[in-house]
């Protein structure tokens, strides 16, 4: 008899606690409006003259050309060598109206011309 009774509150027992963890657990626990990280905007160009702290790099958008200028700073990370005419692809951030590179990935100019 008490062989019985003590699976009987076991299998109770188990019941209960599947039945627990089976349960969605409150949203007020794990909130899901958290801030989402801002992600850095790029441009992708050619670069149009290079200054000592500072570039710019012809972006092209369909029919629109347009020049836009980015500083460099000392967090500023380069790969590659800048150069006029070489194609680059820029992470930037906006500070105080202007545009500061975070990440500069430069592509070599084709020696090839395109007849």
């Amino acid at each position: 008899m008490r062989f019985r009774t003590a699976l009987s509150l076991a299998m109770l027992f188990v019941c209960f606690t599947v039945a627990s963890w089976a349960t969605p657990v409150p949203d007020r626990l794990f909130p899901t409006n958290s801030v989402p990280v801002p992600d850095n905007p790029s441009q992708s160009g050619k670069i149009a003259s290079i200054g000592d702290a500072a570039f710019s790099l012809e972006v092209t958008n369909g029919q629109e050309r347009k020049t836009i200028e980015f500083l460099v700073d000392d967090d500023t990370k380069v790969e590659g060598k800048l150069k006029v005419g070489s194609q680059a692809t820029v992470e930037y951030r906006s500070a105080d109206g202007k545009n500061i590179a975070i990440h500069v990935v430069v592509t070599p100019a084709s020696s090839f011309k395109a007849r």
